[in-house]
């Protein structure tokens, strides 16, 4: 056991769901811990069946050959007793009986099922070796014998009418106080289920071999195994501070313990992170049924996981992009900008008469001393003050600092309050998920009565060239912003405008295009 204390997922219960869980996210190269009790529910049987592959092996042989199996894809095992949980999805912190302390972006609870069998006297001690509940678990190997049912739910007849198949000496002992409709006792006889009325006093036993059952009467019902529904309870007290009960497990209004209630396809509990798989979640689940619950849903939450994190990369990609903090360190570097007037305002605001300009996202201030050059006072706006530094240091060596203001505005909030500007240009500013448009109309409430709004970007139709990697659901046409202007506004260009562009790496000669929005306010 290492001293790691942060898992991608803690398993909470080692037996055939929990392990098989385990395999499959180790095997997506997550942190794994099994957090194992050692009780496993089918520990008092010597073999287990039904399991392909495996069929007879010993239940607890087979949880020591999975544990080797998982340990190879870096699972880690520790052998303690969960007695907290507390946190949230993605910081779950996990505390044992022993003292360890671990946190867990996921929890899988996989263990804590407890069998409850009828109050008769030696009926739990011979639970696992010839008191039986399972006719696919263990009936083959009671076949022909002599086999008695306990009655103690109205279900009983199911029991009966399965075993029944397996020999022709089955008797149904039917407890007080519990009513077998009359169609499922008429079907007992007519398959020639023998019925007994009256809850049993004792099991009967010589040294360590099964005699028989002592009915109600006294008399003695000799028998090689005796079947019964258990109550199998769902126990984990850890769950209640965060909102998780146990509820009750019922087939055909009937009650056969409790679980923890999942959704059925993912094993997500009520409580997001917190997952549920095996007997804990479905009593009637046998061995087989509860490993490939346990892979199921250890597949649904390394997706999950697998999905947080891209959400992740996208948020912090997106942040080097349209967060201020990139935008302060990118330019707190080297010059990043050629420093050249961008194409589409030199051809659109040329024969404009000077002004008040604002232009928003500035950078380095090329566009900006362009314009004042040609007597235009601007307003150059950045969110990044390291920008703005440069804008104003550029403007003294150009000798326009008279006619350039600077201002930190951020693009997503802007509010002119009334201020207005002659020309409002923005180039290159490019947000996701459609933000454009919100933008746009913020810029166009700053635009004056008979003033020019024009909006550059990239064409979405750039991503051939390879310099829009990444940006693509970025990027917009003109005619996407169209939405943002209202009647006041007259459009006069709204077009993918060609250019040729130097390729910055292969030095080659490309065809791009800029998305050209250029609108004239009426006034």
């Amino acid at each position: 056991m290492s001293e790691n204390t942060t898992f991608d997922v803690v398993v909470i219960g080692g037996g055939a769901a929990g392990l098989s869980s385990a395999m499959a996210l180790g095997r997506s190269k997550r942190s794994v811990l099994v957090i194992d009790a050692g009780e496993p529910r089918n520990a008092p049987a010597d073999h287990a069946h039904n399991y392909l592959g495996r069929e007879g092996v010993s239940p607890l042989e087979l949880l020591e050959i999975g544990r080797g199996e998982v340990a190879q894809y870096g699972v880690e095992i520790l052998a303690d007793r969960v007695t907290g949980l507390s946190g949230e999805a993605g910081s779950f912190l996990v505390t044992t009986e022993g003292g360890r302390r671990v946190t867990a972006r996921r929890i899988l609870v996989a263990g804590g099922v407890v069998d409850e069998l009828p109050a008769v006297p030696g009926l739990a001690e011979r639970w696992g070796k010839d008191v039986l509940h399972c006719p696919y678990c263990h009936g083959w190997e009671v076949r022909d014998q002599r086999i008695v049912v306990l009655g103690t739910t109205p279900m009983a007849g199911h029991q009966g009418l399965l075993f029944s198949q397996l020999s022709d000496d089955v008797t149904l002992v039917v407890f007080d106080d519990v009513e077998v409709p009359d169609a499922e006792l008429e079907k007992m006889s007519a398959i020639g289920v023998q019925i007994v009325l009256g809850t049993p006093q004792e099991v009967v036993t010589d040294g360590d071999a099964l005699v028989g059952l002592r009915l109600a009467d006294g008399t003695l019902l000799e028998r090689d195994a005796i079947v019964v529904a258990s109550q199998v309870h769902a126990r984990a007290d850890y769950l209640a501070p965060l909102g998780i009960e146990p509820v009750p497990f019922e087939m055909n209004g009937v009650t056969f313990g409790s679980v923890v209630e999942v959704q059925p396809h993912t094993g997500a509990t009520s409580v997001p992170g917190i997952f549920a798989a095996g007997n804990i979640t479905d009593v009637s689940m046998i061995l087989i049924a509860s490993a490939a619950h346990g892979v199921r849903v250890g597949a649904w939450i390394n997706a999950e996981l697998a999905g947080e994190e891209a959400a992740a990369a996208v948020a912090e990609k997106r942040a080097h992009f349209f967060e201020q903090p990139a935008w302060e360190e990118r330019y707190s570097g080297d010059k990043v900008w050629s420093g050249k007037v961008n194409a589409q305002l030199a051809a659109e605001a040329a024969d404009l008469t000077p002004g008040r300009a604002l232009d928003v996202g500035c950078g380095e201030g090329g566009d900006v001393l362009w314009l004042a050059e040609r007597g235009w006072e601007v307003t150059a706006s950045d969110f990044a003050e390291a920008a703005l530094a440069r804008v104003s240091e550029h403007a003294e060596e150009a000798g326009v600092a008279d006619r350039v203001e600077t201002r930190r505005i951020d693009v997503r909030t802007f509010e002119p309050a009334g201020e207005t500007w002659d020309l409002v240009t923005a180039h290159f500013v490019h947000l996701p998920d459609g933000g454009m448009v919100d933008v746009v109309r913020r810029l166009a409430s700053a635009v004056a009565p008979g003033g020019t709004l024009l909006v550059v970007g990239h064409a979405p139709n750039d991503i051939h060239t390879g310099l829009r990697s990444g940006h693509h659901s970025f990027m917009h046409t003109a005619d996407q912003l169209l939405p943002a202007l209202d009647e006041d506004f007259v459009v006069e260009v709204c077009e993918s405008r060609p250019r040729t562009q130097r390729h910055p790496e292969t030095g080659e000669d490309i065809d791009i295009a800029d998305a050209t929005l250029r609108a004239r306010r009426q006034g």
